[in-house]
């Protein structure tokens, strides 16, 4: 990979280049477990929001028009997303017991 930056020319130049870079390797870091904490937290609305219909281009999402509009109801999907929230968090919760159990050190 070739650097637009000045090459070091002794140590001191070189250590303060390593320190910078440790440093933005912390910032990264840190945004990667934000984001990741953030995933955490909204992984069942947004598997929720991945399986809810949506409709394309004014085509009917099943065929029925009771069922479409239905689903299109906003009221339902909020409800749907609190439940895909809370399954995943029972299901995370499991996980993790069973993990645990598993591979605990006895």
């Amino acid at each position: 990979m070739a650097s637009n930056a000045k090459k070091p020319n002794n140590l001191d130049s070189l250590d303060k280049e390593i320190r910078v870079l440790r440093q933005k390797a912390r910032q990264l870091e840190g945004r990667i477990d934000d984001n990741f904490t953030y995933f955490q937290h909204h992984s069942g609305s947004l598997f929720m929001r991945s399986l809810l219909p949506r409709k394309i281009k004014g085509e009917a999402i099943t065929g029925i028009a009771a069922l479409d509009s239905f689903l299109e109801n906003e009221r339902l999907q909020k409800i749907l997303i609190r439940l895909g929230d809370r399954l995943a968090e029972k299901l995370g919760d499991g996980l993790n017991w069973l993990v645990d159990r598993v591979f605990r050190k006895d």
